[in-house]
């Protein structure tokens, strides 16, 4: 064992223990008790063994420098990933953990400022995120042989703070009425997103080549249009999910695109802004002045992406598989689809009921009354 008995110039003794490994001096710390000293020579030597020691002096340098590094190790993320990353560290994990030591991090500590945040009215789906962008740097900082375990990969979100808002959906006459109280050309772009449940930076990247024609009109998604967190900047992307898919159009619709195709190459865009180019989401609010139109028709706060919620109900209302919602909103389950939209199918129960009904033409046995002609109750033979 090696721990050293030493004075300190104001003759306070400390105790400094050396970790060695095959005759080489590996680490060293200095502690006020002898017990300390002792115990933590120990646990480093135990580690030496096992193969799983981690140079104590790596995990001493502040969190923002190994921030650094994680970010560079994300550029194979999509762009918008890496933005929302940069802005969950800068706004809510750098001000809390930036100038602290990595390894001096606790499981404590990550669990306190999660409390804190939800106790300041932030939303259980905001702080998950948060805690998910926590993690995944020490992830790195584990990989990176920084920290031996990662201390927030154990911590949960407390209950309680605001509960994630649901989607609002309309009604196929409550859509109509918001396309006619949208102003100017592009207003009728709303019956494309709320029939097709297209997002709107996949509406903003169609191109006049992506149209179908066989076996059925609809739009080929291949690539989407989205505006930078940064500043605003338009830039093509994948989609979410990385596969493109076919959303058919249904017949009302058809026109729509055919007239903004007419007189367009193959490589131009569709829905192109009134200066060539992309259409972005804020301008074309702007355009159709969709705060005042959704304050018209009776639904304040309807966001452009509920019509995305709106395709989904009126797909499913009518009777469509969800497995054919499925592809058309580009989901990569089935049951995915179902947990965000199987509520909307709460009011087709008893109508699906009453089919059941008029398909098997009643059961004879509730019909004639048979059952309710027996008046004894069933002997120890039949019950059941």
């Amino acid at each position: 064992m090696s721990v050293q008995r030493r004075l300190t110039k104001s003759g306070e003794v400390r105790y400094k223990a050396r970790v060695k490994w095959h005759g080489r001096e590996v680490a060293s710390l200095t502690f006020e008790r002898r017990k300390d000293a002792v115990n933590w020579e120990r646990e480093q030597t135990r580690k030496l063994r096992l193969g799983v020691w981690i140079d104590p002096k790596r995990g001493q340098v502040p969190l923002s420098e190994v921030v650094d590094d994680w970010l560079k190790s994300r550029q194979s993320k999509k762009r918008r990933t890496r933005e929302a990353d940069e802005a969950d560290w800068r706004l809510h994990i750098k001000p809390r953990f930036g100038n602290l030591p990595i390894a001096s991090i606790t499981s404590g500590e990550v669990s306190s400022w999660l409390g804190d945040m939800i106790k300041k009215g932030g939303s259980a789906s905001s702080v998950t995120r948060y805690l998910n962008t926590l993690r995944s740097i020490l992830n790195y900082a584990v990989a990176d042989s920084r920290i031996s375990v990662n201390v927030a990969a154990a911590v949960e979100v407390p209950s309680g703070g605001q509960s994630k808002r649901e989607g609002m959906y309309l009604t196929v006459r409550q859509l109509e009425d918001l396309a006619a109280a949208c102003h100017g050309p592009y207003a009728e772009l709303v019956l494309v997103l709320g029939m097709g449940g297209l997002r709107w930076g996949e509406l903003a990247g169609l191109q006049v080549g992506d149209l179908v024609h066989v076996p059925g009109r609809g739009l080929r998604l291949q690539r989407a249009v989205l505006a930078s967190g940064a500043g605003g900047e338009l830039f093509t992307d994948s989609l979410k999910n990385k596969r493109a898919r076919t959303v058919p159009l249904i017949s009302d619709v058809v026109p729509i695109v055919d007239r903004w195709a007419t007189g367009k190459d193959h490589s131009d865009w569709l829905f192109s802004a009134p200066r060539g180019g992309p259409l972005s989401e804020g301008n074309w609010k702007r355009s159709v002045r969709w705060t005042a139109a959704t304050r018209a028709i009776g639904v304040p706060g309807f966001r452009v992406h509920d019509l995305r919620h709106t395709a989904a109900s009126i797909w499913l209302a009518a009777g469509a598989d969800p497995k054919v919602v499925q592809r058309i909103l580009g989901h990569a389950t089935a049951a995915m689809t179902m947990d965000l939209y199987g509520h909307l199918l709460d009011d087709s129960l008893w109508d699906a009921a009453q089919k059941v009904t008029d398909h098997t033409g009643g059961l004879s046995g509730a019909s004639n009354g048979s059952a309710a002609e027996t008046t004894e109750p069933p002997g120890e033979e039949t019950a059941l």
